[in-house]
């Protein structure tokens, strides 16, 4: 949906916008294109591989500027009030998972990292060896909606009393003895998103996101959101309508009645658009 964003998004092509996930450059290069002279893209991304991207990539277009940190600093980087647009894409990228190092794929054997900043924090690995049986529940039920929670928690606990999981595929054996698949979905699919959710900390960082992307944004600004599950966009719907738990400084009214959604020809060219939802607000007082 790159050209729905971009049209969303840009306001005015001589104003300052953000890329919050910058991930291989795909938005952004559209973004610079969409834009005039006068223009100016911040992309922030916590990944060093996506910074040397965009160092590389982008070097001398003087419109573009990259940072090293997580989008939840943005107004760190930027003054209150000083952005034309925002953009948040939820997604991992095709170059993080189609890397086995990563750990993120459940179909490419690799270690268990799955952090997004390898920089830092607890990997993947540490987090599933050593939380309890209640936390791996918690995890898989709330940040997965996995049915088979509880089965999948308790031959984990089993597992790695004999041995630490350590690797994708360690993980993928146990999900499979644990569930049937019933359908073309990989039945990992639940389990490794909620694990990579939880190490990435992804929904407190959506949150604080949301909140500083408020503080940045001009009056008329655009708030463009990609999310890619039911937990993320509600989060963004409710933010957007003024329901959510945030404490919104501000106010913003939906663009357009509806979220935007892929098409079934986009979805056919990157079948990993298929849960993409798009929401659009504009920054009202």
């Amino acid at each position: 949906m790159v050209e729905e964003v971009v049209n969303n998004l840009i306001v005015d092509k001589n104003g300052g916008y953000v890329d919050c996930t910058f991930g291989t450059g795909g938005h952004s290069l559209e973004i610079l294109k969409k834009m005039d002279t006068k223009g100016s893209l911040t992309a922030l991304d916590k990944d060093i591989q996506s910074i040397h991207i965009g160092k590389d990539f982008f070097s001398s277009d003087k419109r573009f500027k990259i940072i090293k940190t997580n989008f939840s600093n943005l107004s760190n980087h930027l003054e209150p009030g000083s952005v034309d647009g925002v953009l948040i894409d939820l997604g991992i990228s095709s170059k993080q998972l189609d890397d086995p190092n990563r750990g993120f794929s459940f179909i490419k054997l690799g270690p268990l990292d799955m952090r997004i900043d390898q920089s830092e924090g607890a990997t993947a690995e540490k987090w599933i060896n050593r939380a309890t049986k209640k936390e791996l529940e918690e995890v898989f039920k709330e940040l997965g909606e996995e049915r088979y929670y509880q089965k999948i928690a308790m031959s984990i606990c089993k597992r790695r009393q004999k041995k630490s999981i350590t690797s994708t595929q360690d993980l993928v054996d146990i999900v499979l003895a644990c569930k049937p698949r019933k359908s073309k979905r990989h039945p990992a699919t639940k389990v490794f998103r909620a694990i990579r959710m939880k190490v990435n900390q992804e929904l407190i960082e959506l949150h604080k996101v949301l909140y500083e992307a408020g503080k940045v944004l001009k009056f008329g600004g655009r708030l463009v959101v990609i999310s890619f599950h039911s937990i993320e966009d509600r989060i963004v719907k409710r933010f957007i309508l003024g329901k959510g738990k945030i404490d919104r400084p501000v106010k913003f009214k939906p663009v357009g009645k509806n979220p935007l959604k892929p098409t079934k020809e986009e979805i056919n060219r990157n079948p990993r658009s298929r849960s993409a939802i798009l929401r659009v607000a504009e920054k009202v007082a």
